[in-house]
């Protein structure tokens, strides 16, 4: 059966509520300190991937789990006004967003995130419906409700829908199964040591680049990223010089942008460019979702360079 493609990307998982409080350096303790900038935005790894695609360009859907609480609330009302459609997201009494605090010293451009997961559920283990995930394009999924994520995840890939993951912990049962469904792996460099065991770039994306995986792409902050496609060459992109001022979300805006020119069959490495690109302007901008840039923006900041 041939299904009608909805949506360009479906995205299942982590969604969050982030305050972002700005300060001149770390305290000391048993100190106040002034904030130099307060922020409040709708955060988490599939909901920032979601509107970077969306402001991209593409047609996106997220189909997680919210609650009816205030938190949940300010979820919804931001991804509909990034014109994501909820139609599919199962609203749960008990269910509620992350809750994050994120705290950057700006005398040395670091951030350090505090956050609690409770009621925080991610991808549910019964729906979307199978027709819903095969109306997508691309599959988007994080490791928070890791049981929904598989079965998802083996709908797409058996109709040979791509499914690209943001993935940073792997402390839960079935991660290794969601991993080997994963045919666009998109990991930072700290974590995917850890997994693989291994220390350089090259060893890395090789160890990762298990059967049925399309790219592997492993990101680097300000020394860029190394990717290896099908050919398991790999190859460098460098990071794009920039004075950022708070790099949180630079990897979701990453794994958004990539999934929109996936969803529109643009090849790896312009994808590498333009997703390198956007992350480098959402550093720019304080907050993960603020910060992520149009797809005209993209490209102007790319006419130059």
């Amino acid at each position: 059966m041939i299904h009608s493609k909805n949506f360009d990307i479906l995205g299942l998982g982590c969604v969050a509520v982030d305050e972002i409080l700005r300060i001149p350096k770390w305290p000391e303790q048993e100190t106040k300190v002034r904030l130099t900038h307060y922020d409040k935005q709708c955060g988490g790894l599939t909901a920032n991937a979601l509107v970077a695609a969306s402001r991209f360009g593409s047609y996106c859907a997220f189909a997680g789990h919210l609650g009816t609480d205030a938190n949940s609330d300010f979820v919804k009302h931001s991804l509909l006004n990034e014109k994501i459609n909820l139609d599919f997201v199962p609203f749960k009494q008990d269910s509620k967003p992350i809750h994050s605090f994120i705290i950057v010293d700006e005398s040395n451009d670091t951030r350090t995130i505090f956050f609690h997961l409770d009621g925080s559920t991610g991808a549910p283990l019964d729906s979307p419906p199978d027709s819903v995930v095969l109306s997508s394009k691309v599959l988007f999924v994080d490791h928070y409700g890791i049981e929904g994520m598989i079965r998802c995840a083996k709908i797409a890939r058996q109709a040979g829908i791509p499914v690209v993951a943001d993935l940073e912990r792997n402390e839960w049962k079935g991660f290794d199964e969601l991993l080997s469904l994963v045919d666009h792996l998109i990991i930072s460099f700290q974590f995917a040591k850890k997994i693989s065991g291994c220390s350089s770039p090259q060893a890395i994306a090789h160890k990762l680049f298990t059967p049925g995986k399309k790219v592997v792409v492993v990101t680097g902050g300000e020394e860029g990223c190394w990717y290896v496609e099908e050919d398991r060459i790999l190859k460098h992109f460098p990071a794009f010089k920039v004075k950022s001022i708070d790099t949180t979300g630079c990897g979701d805006v990453f794994h958004g942008v990539y999934s929109s020119c996936l969803a529109a069959g643009v090849h790896a490495q312009e994808r590498i460019r333009l997703s390198s690109a956007a992350a480098a302007l959402k550093s720019l901008e304080a907050g993960a979702q603020k910060g992520a840039p149009t797809k005209d923006q993209v490209l102007e900041f790319l006419k130059n360079r």
